[in-house]
């Protein structure tokens, strides 16, 4: 179901299809077409070409930028927007050779969409800075490709491109700019603005989205010249604080864009949270979410993707699925079978190769971060697992990944049972109070109301709901129930059945996993068959009790001690009065010198600490007083050999003073040599009568 809320009435008195007198321009037979006539056009191209009925919302949002209207689309993963453009651009004559550009997050992104456009029937290149050569250059001038997808960071500080961007030959040429994943805007001005660098930060919880591009809240100044010709912004979640922010940062309002916005409800996906019984670091709780190797193949597995806030962190989930499946060291070979790892510091080779094997069903699980899947339309994906807290709209982004086939998806958020310095207890909030980006993160984790109208709710207006009293809670589920939405199924709505479907995970597979998650599959695992996949746990030390037993053999053994020690004691030889030579051979004279030496000393200290209580000296430093009291220990002890430190400290004092006295013989010579300039001088000028 499609529903469409511009932000102004779309009937208004706007500019209509706005002509303009440099650029490329709609046919002339469709810019003469009424607006209902030109609606039906649009929804005959994209039957003819797709062999697919258009979505209302895809037509208004085709309709509005042939009127040269900026559009703002809001629709969920999997809707359909990437057709869009292209419908856009078979409004135009193909001797206009009308270009669209395309910025997208990530170069990645841009080479799976130029794929969809060739297969499409389009000519597409993907800008980077390994392809963007002085001949792409040329070809794009000259009009050859009918999509052009960089990223931001060439779009801003690429000097070829901004030579290209600025040329009349590009303006003319011009069709659309679209921003994918416009949501980003606002995530790059909130790290531009330093409000996202912080690791109290909402943001910093996801290492590859929170850090992303640092100067990319910038696009606006860059996106004015256009040539007049319309933008669209495409993203599936965003806030009302990030929209008003995205308009600031490209010098847009109410009055030049237009609000489309289509249903982000999934009710095809289930919702299931749960606490985390081990450490965030450790990511144990993910082994209940996979199958042993035993039960299901690789082959077989559901296709998942675990994502992770750390890039690092990926490698442990990894480890983790290895022992789910009972192989491990599996993660470590190279294009393995059942799960790899993606993140924004994956090689860019490696990159293209996950994503195409996972593409051509070589492998069923990627162990990721928010660099994959922005855009990415996989209508395989079946499962998505989010391992700690984050940021809703990101989550929901993220979980939005699933189902895209019209069956169901399962999505599972492992949350932290107590985030340090958060908010992990209702009663902490405040009812009626605005939410910051930590509070939403933490009551994501903590609302006792339905999971898939708490993700709408925030959506929508910007908060997590906690209480069921909210209008806005109300209003929703009265509106799901008048829609004939099914039944929720999340771990709040329906906390027994959600129970009965984590279990049933480890023998999940892609023959049963419908059935697992419509609850006609009978079965189970019971939790306590899972203990040998975890790593065990070290023992406890405990301290030992003593019961009556114990003190008894205790007292015993204490009085044999004094008993023996009686004895020995008694029984010990008398001998006479212990001589020197008892201790020590017969050579004792260093013993005499050694206590004369030491006596003599003490008696000259005495004479010091008396003279320094009469007169008062100079403070010594830390460094002194150490060397003082070296001496003194010194003189004291025996005689030792001298340490490394003591010849190094030894050394570099020769080598001062060997310094000091070779400058001391330089100045003398430097002396002696003006004395006589001045007296060679003096000389002359008594010969010249000067």
């Amino acid at each position: 179901m499609n529903t469409v809320a511009p932000s102004r009435n779309v009937s208004a008195p706007t500019p209509q299809r706005v002509c303009s007198p440099s650029g490329v321009n709609i046919y002339k037979k469709l810019y003469e077409k009424s607006d209902k006539k030109l609606k039906e056009h649009i929804r005959n191209v994209l039957l003819e070409t797709y062999d697919q009925n258009a979505k209302p919302l895809q037509v208004d949002a085709v309709f509005n930028l042939a009127r040269g209207r900026d559009t703002f689309l809001l629709a969920g993963t999997g809707f359909g927007k990437s057709r869009i453009p292209e419908l856009y651009h078979k409004l135009f004559p193909q001797k206009a050779r009308a270009i669209v550009l395309v910025l997208n997050p990530l170069d990645t992104l841009g080479d799976n969409q130029v794929s969809e456009k060739l297969m499409a029937g389009f000519t597409a290149i993907n800008l980077t800075k390994q392809s963007f050569t002085n001949k792409a250059a040329d070809k794009v001038l000259a009009g050859v490709y009918d999509f052009v997808y960089l990223s931001p960071k060439m779009f801003l500080n690429s000097k070829k491109f901004e030579k290209v961007y600025y040329s009349a030959a590009f303006q003319n040429l011009t069709a659309l700019v679209v921003v994918d994943e416009a949501r980003m805007i606002y995530i790059w001005g909130l790290v531009a603005s330093g409000k996202a660098k912080t690791s109290t930060s909402a943001h910093h919880r996801f290492e590859d989205y929170g850090l992303f591009r640092p100067s990319y809240g910038k696009l606006g100044p860059q996106l004015l010249f256009r040539n007049n010709k319309p933008m669209l912004l495409l993203s599936a979640t965003c806030r009302p604080v990030s929209i008003e922010a995205i308009k600031v940062s490209l010098k847009m309002n109410d009055e030049t864009v237009d609000m489309l916005r289509g249903e982000l409800t999934r009710p095809e996906i289930i919702m299931i949270r749960v606490t985390m019984i081990n450490s965030l670091a450790s990511s144990l709780d993910c082994i209940p979410l996979f199958p042993s190797r035993k039960d299901v193949p690789d082959s077989q597995m559901v296709p998942s993707l675990v994502y992770s806030g750390l890039r690092n962190r990926t490698m442990t989930v990894l480890n983790v699925i290895d022992r789910a499946r009972e192989t491990p060291g599996a993660s470590s070979i190279l294009n393995s079978s059942c799960s790899r790892q993606f993140h924004s510091c994956t090689g860019d080779k490696d990159k293209v190769t996950c994503i195409d094997n996972f593409a051509a069903r070589a492998f069923p699980v990627i162990s990721c971060t928010m660099a994959l899947g922005l855009g990415q339309n996989w209508k395989r994906v079946c499962m998505v697992a989010h391992v700690g807290r984050g940021d809703p709209a990101a989550i929901f982004q993220m979980i939005g990944r699933c189902g895209q086939d019209g069956k169901p998806g399962l999505a599972v958020m492992l949350v932290e049972k107590n985030r340090c310095g958060g908010k992990n207890k209702i009663s902490q909030f405040c009812c009626g109070t605005n939410q910051t980006d930590l509070d939403q993160m933490d009551a994501l984790a903590i609302t006792p109301l339905c999971l898939r109208v708490a993700f709408l709710i925030d959506n929508l207006f910007g908060y997590v709901p906690l209480w069921a009293d909210y209008q806005n809670y109300i209003a929703e589920l009265e509106r799901e129930r008048q829609a004939g939405f099914p039944i929720c199924r999340c771990s709040n709505c329906a906390p027994a059945e959600a129970e009965k479907l984590l279990g049933l995970l480890p023998l999940a597979s892609t023959d049963n996993f419908e059935d697992i998650c419509s609850g006609t599959f009978s079965g189970g695992i019971q939790p306590s068959d899972l203990k040998h996949k975890y790593p065990p746990k070290s023992a406890p030390v405990k301290k030992r009790k003593f019961v009556e037993e114990d003190k008894r053999e205790i007292e015993e053994f204490t009085a044999r001690l004094m008993r023996n020690i009686t004895i020995h004691y008694n029984t010990y030889s008398p001998g006479g009065k212990i001589i020197l030579d008892d201790l020590f051979d017969s050579n004792n004279s260093w013993l005499f010198a050694w206590i004369i030496k030491f006596k003599s000393c003490i008696l000259a200290l005495a004479s010091t600490i008396s003279a320094a209580e009469t007169y008062k000296k100079a403070k010594m430093t830390h460094t002194q007083h150490i060397q003082h009291s070296n001496k003194e220990e010194n003189s004291l002890a025996s005689p030792k050999q001298p340490t490394k430190k003591a010849l190094a400290a030894e050394n570099s004092r020769r080598i001062a003073l060997e310094k000091k006295e070779k400058k001391r013989v330089n100045e003398e010579m430097a002396k002696k040599q003006r004395d006589q300039i001045a007296e060679i001088l003096r000389d002359g000028k008594a010969e010249n009568g000067m």
